[in-house]
């Protein structure tokens, strides 16, 4: 290995053979200033060599540093975004209103019906979790990989791939029903044993005391929602909610009370009574079982249950000739009963959207049951039905009265738009 020779003796030497050169005095000049250039030269080269060496240990450690933040950049995840339309707020819950709707930055959406309670627990980049506190909720859920979409109705949850299906939580009979449009879902709960997957076409119900049940979705029932419209700061037909035909969105599908269950000729549809069978879906049956015996022979000697069950299991198969007999007759022939008053509001639900029959039975449901499990629905859609029929001043003092009795019920919102453009 040949020895390191230094910048330094380098100069020296190159000094001593100038001055062997001769003994002039411009020579000494001419070798000083030789020297002084050359050190300087050197000097700036060793500067210039140490700055290059720093940068380039910059360089490496930042590569170092920002390496894993630069590839976190380039694949982090966005999470998901929503957007709430139509809807008030009431104790942290989305408060279903007629066009109440949660669109997602992918494209899935949750459509809320009136009176729902949910909110949006959990946000990821692959989904969200709905907690469904009360009501129904109908769910379209973009199909992509990674998904991670539940939704939670009290101790049940509902795992969500990419597919269409509705959920109603009544949570004060602790029942669950999931109708399954598109896709595919898993429900997990009480009353099932293990993870239960569903097929589209399947109707989960869930009651307590009785083993889950399968079956099909009913004809005629509800299939994915459409967008809603945009809303509008004026009171117009497009953004106030319509008076629609009642299927039981705000009333459970069948009384399991007490007295429901009793049982009245139990051959007359295999083992279980009619609102049983109602509870599980099985709406053709009760249909049936009550030709075999005899619409008349029903509705003129059938029991106050059997004739509400009838009325409810009409309704839903879309027989609104049936469901309208079998309603009258109830308020005929059992006038001083609860469900009979009830009756009322569900026949305004079957009447067409906004005439006059349906407001009139509305009138009634409230005159003879004004605090009833249904007056905030009959109030708001009386309500509805006069503002489009009479204008803004003749609903007025019915928005105000609602807002008084139902300041957070699932037509608060119609009311206050009601009410500001009255002021105008």
């Amino acid at each position: 290995m040949k020895p390191e020779i230094k910048p330094d003796a380098v100069v020296e030497r190159m000094v001593f053979l100038a001055r062997q050169l001769g003994n002039k005095a411009g020579d000494e000049r001419r070798s000083q200033d030789f020297v002084a250039s050359l050190s300087e030269r050197i000097a700036a080269r060793r500067t210039r060599d140490a700055r290059r060496r720093q940068v380039a240990a910059l360089a490496v450690l930042a590569a170092a540093c920002l390496g894993p933040l630069l590839w976190l950049g380039f694949h982090a995840e966005h999470q998901l975004s929503y957007r709430i339309s139509d809807a008030s707020l009431a104790d942290g819950n989305i408060v279903g209103q007629e066009h109440t709707s949660v669109a997602f930055s992918d494209g899935s959406r949750f459509t809320l019906t009136n009176g729902a309670h949910a909110r949006i627990s959990e946000l990821t980049a692959h989904g969200a979790r709905v907690d469904l506190a009360d009501g129904e909720v109908s769910v379209d859920i973009v199909k992509a990989p990674g998904n991670a979409w539940y939704v939670q109705a009290g101790p049940y949850q509902v795992h969500v791939i990419g597919t269409a299906f509705d959920v109603r939580w009544r949570k004060a009979q602790s029942r669950i029903e999931v109708d399954l449009h598109r896709g595919s879902v898993v429900v997990t709960g009480p009353r099932i044993a293990g993870q239960l997957r569903m097929d589209p076409g399947q109707r989960l119900i869930s009651v307590p005391d009785a083993p889950a049940v399968i079956t099909p979705i009913a004809s005629g029932a509800s299939t994915t929602p459409t967008a809603p419209s945009a809303s509008s700061a004026q009171v117009t037909a497009s953004d106030l909610p319509k008076v629609a035909p009642d299927l039981g969105d705000a009333a459970p599908i069948a009384d399991l009370s007490g007295a429901a269950l009793e049982r009245h000729d139990p051959t007359a549809a295999g083992t279980a009574n009619w609102s049983r069978l109602v509870a599980q879906g099985d709406f053709e049956r009760v249909l049936a079982a009550a030709q075999k015996r005899g619409l008349d022979s029903v509705l003129a000697a059938g029991t106050q249950s059997e004739l509400a069950a009838l009325a409810d299991a009409a309704r839903y198969a879309r027989n609104t000739q049936l469901a309208r007999r079998a309603l009258l007759t109830e308020r005929k022939r059992f006038p001083g009963a609860a469900a009979a008053r009830g009756a009322a509001f569900f026949l305004g639900g079957i009447e067409a959207d906004g005439s006059a029959a349906a407001l009139g039975w509305y009138e009634t449901y409230l005159a003879e049951s004004p605090g009833g499990p249904y007056a905030p629905q009959a109030l708001g859609r009386r309500m509805m039905i006069v503002h489009r029929r009479d204008g803004v001043a003749a609903s007025a003092p019915l928005a105000r009265e609602y807002l008084k009795r139902f300041a957070q019920g699932p037509y608060a919102s119609a009311a206050h738009k009601i009410l500001e453009r009255s002021s105008e």
